[in-house]
């Protein structure tokens, strides 16, 4: 591949030439891939670092024969396994394709339900990082549970993503990658992490992601959202099925909300029916959430914690003192997360109305 000079505009309009260099150590590139993702990726959004070194098993009930160099999953929650070489290294072309599909095909054969979650956690204590509230900031609005339940199901059916790095692809590994992409069901890249180099020990990283054709890609790439459901379709398909209270506690729901002059409308993913108000000064925020997942209302802080009347803890913490004197105990006391409670609870009118005046106390706040 090229290895022309690139050029670094200084403050001043003058040029400072960036001379084609390499990587010191297989460890430095490692390192850098796993603090700063969005140098592999490829139009997936963030990634999630779920592990360095991740072992890979070879049988049902075997150890980790394998060590995988990264594994992240995006927010789709699709895994993407990463193999990185030097271009120095004499494996790159031949040996790291075998590697690679070795992992593939026994991570996606032998993987264990909840293994992932259980990695994720050890490398955000291993960062010092609270691994619910780091899960919770990545995925969104999207239940943490039913997260990893895609990620375990997406390995499972092979719907899994392959990245080769190095500082330079050869050509024959970037012609095994499109035609490996052309021929799996999982997505195959490569990315060339080109380094350069300034006089004065500056180092510029130049990535190039090869493998993906626009025939590949079409056929591949799955629906942004799905068909679209009324929120009575919603509810009869998530809700009803837990019985009479839990259909009760969600209308109830709904009609506290549009009361008191917010919208209730079912999330374009379809996990849940938010609860949307727009304030008179200040844009559109979702202080609630209906979740399909466990059927549970949540206080969402994950949205509200960092709009300006939130940010106090001391206000969120009294938030969520004063739903849980009303509902009982929460699922989380996260203050950036998702307490929740049984929507079935609202079913109780005197409970729900008791709600309804804690909602008003929240809008009054915004």
């Amino acid at each position: 591949m090229s290895r022309d000079h690139i050029y670094m505009v200084e403050k001043d309009g003058s040029l400072r030439r960036m001379m084609p260099s390499a990587p010191e150590s297989e460890d430095r590139m490692q390192t850098l891939v796993a603090r700063y993702p969005e140098l592999i990726s490829d139009g997936d959004g963030d990634l999630l670092l779920i592990r360095r070194e991740q072992s890979i098993a070879d049988s049902e009930d075997g150890g980790g024969r394998w060590s995988l160099d990264h594994l992240f999953v995006t927010r789709e929650a699709v895994p993407v396994l990463v193999e990185l070489k030097r271009a120095a290294d004499s494996r790159l072309r031949r040996e790291v394709v075998g590697q690679m599909l070795d992992y593939a095909a026994n991570s996606t054969a032998y993987w264990q339900a909840g293994r992932i979650a259980d990695s994720f956690t050890a490398t955000a204590e291993d960062a010092g990082l609270d691994p619910e509230s780091t899960l919770e900031e990545f995925v969104g609005e999207q239940e943490t549970s039913a997260f990893w339940n895609q990620v375990d199901a997406n390995f499972k059916a092979g719907r899994i993503k392959l990245v080769f790095v190095a500082d330079e692809i050869p050509r024959e590994l970037a012609r095994v990658v499109e035609f490996l992409n052309d021929q799996m069901r999982a997505d195959v890249r490569a990315v060339e992490l080109r380094w350069f180099a300034g006089e004065g020990g500056e180092t510029t990283l130049s990535p190039r992601v090869i493998g993906e054709t626009e025939r590949t890609a079409a056929i591949k790439r799955a629906p942004s959202s799905p068909e679209p459901i009324s929120r009575e379709e919603w509810l009869l398909k998530h809700i009803a099925p837990a019985g009479e209270e839990a259909l009760a506690g969600a209308r109830a729901y709904i009609a506290m909300v549009e009361k008191l002059g917010g919208e209730a409308g079912v999330a374009s993913r379809q996990g849940s029916i938010f609860a949307a108000f727009r304030p008179t000064s200040g844009k559109t925020f979702y202080p609630l959430h209906l979740w399909a997942e466990g059927r549970q209302v949540s206080l969402t802080f994950r949205w509200l914690y960092q709009r300006p009347a939130f940010q106090d803890e001391t206000t969120r913490q009294g938030l969520l003192d004063g739903l849980v004197g009303i509902v009982g105990s929460m699922t989380t006391s996260n203050l950036k997360g998702y307490p929740a409670f049984k929507v079935e609870l609202l079913a109780d009118r005197a409970r729900a109305s008791q709600v309804e005046g804690w909602l008003s106390r929240l809008l009054a706040i915004a």
